[in-house]
């Protein structure tokens, strides 16, 4: 079973080991493709905008392929494949269809709680101003 799909070049890679023609772990396909077509090149003295098809529309060619019978016309591209390792996990579906209604507060009973609330928050701290922050008991501005 052959899971490997195929990348468009506006997808990104992030390759720690084994990296070639990159110096960042994280690229492109597309720019993969211009790098190896770039040292191929570079390597080729015989290389012209004909050899370019390998990474862009292909090349003309013939292929003797194992469930075809004899040589079969066509057109060949380098192109980069993905696989993913395995289903990725799901995250549980959030149930909107019961919503919980919020309860009728009495005003008189939510101004206590927020009082006591507010009470349990307050420090014994002096309550620090501006200009205790930006000037010193010194500075004379």
């Amino acid at each position: 079973m052959n899971e490997f799909q195929p990348l468009s070049d506006d997808e990104v890679l992030y390759v720690s080991l084994g990296r070639v023609l990159m110096s960042n772990p994280t690229f492109k396909v597309g720019e993969f493709l211009d790098a190896l077509a770039q040292a191929i090149s570079d390597r080729e003295d015989d290389w012209s905008d004909d050899n370019e098809g390998w990474f862009s529309d292909g090349l003309e060619c013939e292929a003797l392929r194992f469930n075809a019978q004899g040589w079969q016309r066509g057109r060949v591209r380098i192109r980069l494949e993905f696989a993913p390792d395995g289903p990725r996990p799901q995250l549980p579906e959030r149930r909107t269809s019961h919503a919980r209604r919020p309860e009728k507060i009495d005003p008189r009973t939510d101004d206590i709680y927020r009082l006591e609330r507010d009470e349990g928050l307050r420090s014994e701290r002096p309550r620090l101003e501006l200009d205790d922050i930006y000037r010193g008991p010194d500075d004379e501005y």
